[in-house]
């Protein structure tokens, strides 16, 4: 058999390279592009809130108005830890309550409730408890106030651990003892029942 001299090869080489891109150029469908992906809405202003969605400032303008009066609009924000809000989101919680003009459902500008929120983490405070988890403190303070400079309950959320320590005891689990302490009192000052938990 004769030896196929290297310049044969890299002939067919050549070839074989331009029979493919004859090929794609000809049939796009022979390599699948990745789907575009579509914009998000992050930032956008728009009339309605739609889910999967919170907001962090209003506005009011005849954009959204199908009458004469003005009417809100939002600038839409998809929900991360850190982000202050307009309002809460599913699946987060928040750490603190402020107030500002720039969440005011009014043409007047009212200051209106903000929220900063945050995924929940075992040990975190949090103005607002789980459902699943439990709290073992709580404490009174103004960070998460309903009315500027009135304290209220902050709680240090906790995932239901066997051997815990808790003020509640979650669905699905029991105690295997009860202290009492003021760690969980609602009045400060006042005795609370701690329980530990067992699964």
């Amino acid at each position: 058999m004769p030896a196929i001299r290297p310049s044969h090869i890299l002939r067919r080489i050549a070839l074989a390279a331009a029979a493919t891109v004859t090929l794609l150029a000809t049939n796009p469908t022979a390599v699948s592009a990745a789907p575009a992906k579509l914009p998000g809405l992050d930032g956008t202003w728009a009339c309605t809130v739609p889910a999967g969605y919170v907001y962090d400032e209003i506005q009011h303008s005849h954009q959204c108005s199908q009458t004469t009066s003005l009417a809100p609009i939002y600038r839409l924000r998809t929900p991360a830890d850190g982000l202050t809000s307009c309002r809460t989101a599913p699946g987060f919680v928040f750490d603190q309550r402020t107030f500002t003009s720039a969440c005011s459902p009014y043409v007047a500008g009212y200051p209106a409730t903000t929220y900063r929120l945050r995924t929940p983490a075992d040990g975190m405070t949090s103005c607002a408890t789980v459902a699943g988890w439990t709290y073992d403190l709580l404490t009174h303070t103004t960070t998460c106030q309903f009315n500027p400079g009135v304290p209220t309950s902050t709680y240090r959320i906790r995932q239901p651990a066997d051997g815990l320590w808790a003020c509640t005891v979650p669905s699905g689990w029991t105690y295997t003892a009860t202290a009492s302490t003021y760690d969980c009192s609602i009045n400060s000052g006042s005795s609370s029942t701690k329980y530990q938990l067992i699964h």
